[in-house]
């Protein structure tokens, strides 16, 4: 009997590995969090004197929020943060020109995603997921070696797209790293010289963070 039972339990075990881990008396509620860094996309302005591109150097990231799991989709409502500097500008003329002092940016935005895991019942799951609210841009008054220019604030349409990877660490808990990209809709800018028609304040970033069920 013994002989027969053992490899029937070495079985099982190896099952329960690879099957993850929803255990009864969970609500479906979890909270997120999350850190990371990201890369802002060149800008390219148009007035009526031409066009320039303007740069930012990479920054810090974090999001957290709640959401709600029923297997394979999830849903969540979060704060994000993406932090930078400007960095310098291509003037019309086509000069390069460095920032010397100001220029602080913070996007702040509230989304709501929704998320699809691939592999929900596995410890390991790649997943995707689509968002969408309100981002208010605030970029601090800055100046270049010639010039100083006024800051700005802006209420925009906000979205982000991410793909990413989960492991369950317990019936709870989840470890996930992500590569996310966000944007916003265009706006307008005066910088205290010329009026400029802006594309959107979009980056590349990647973020890691937890899971945690309520």
């Amino acid at each position: 009997m013994v002989a027969f039972t053992n490899p029937a339990r070495a079985e099982d075990l190896q099952i329960e590995e690879s099957t993850p881990i929803s255990k009864g008396g969970l609500s479906g509620l979890y909270i997120t969090t999350g850190v990371g860094a990201n890369w802002p996309i060149d800008r390219v302005g148009k007035g009526e004197r031409g066009i320039f591109t303007e740069f930012s150097n990479p920054g810090f990231s974090t999001e957290a929020g709640l959401g709600y799991e029923f297997k394979p989709l999830r849903i969540e409502l979060t704060y994000g943060l993406d932090a930078n500097n400007l960095e310098g500008y291509n003037s019309v003329s086509g000069k390069y020109f460095k920032y010397i002092q100001g220029g602080q940016t913070r996007k702040n935005s509230a989304f709501a995603s929704v998320y699809w895991d691939l592999l929900p019942s596995k410890r390991l799951s790649p997943y995707v997921g689509v968002g969408m609210g309100l981002t208010f841009l605030d970029v601090g008054a800055f100046s270049d070696p010639g010039r100083s220019y006024q800051g700005y604030s802006k209420s925009l349409f906000g979205y982000q797209a991410k793909a990413g990877l989960s492991y369950a660490l317990n019936y709870r808990s989840k470890v996930f790293a992500e590569a996310i990209y966000r944007g916003t809709s265009s706006f307008d800018t005066d910088d205290g010289f010329d009026k400029w028609s802006n594309p959107s304040f979009s980056s590349w970033g990647a973020q890691t963070g937890i899971r945690i069920g309520l």
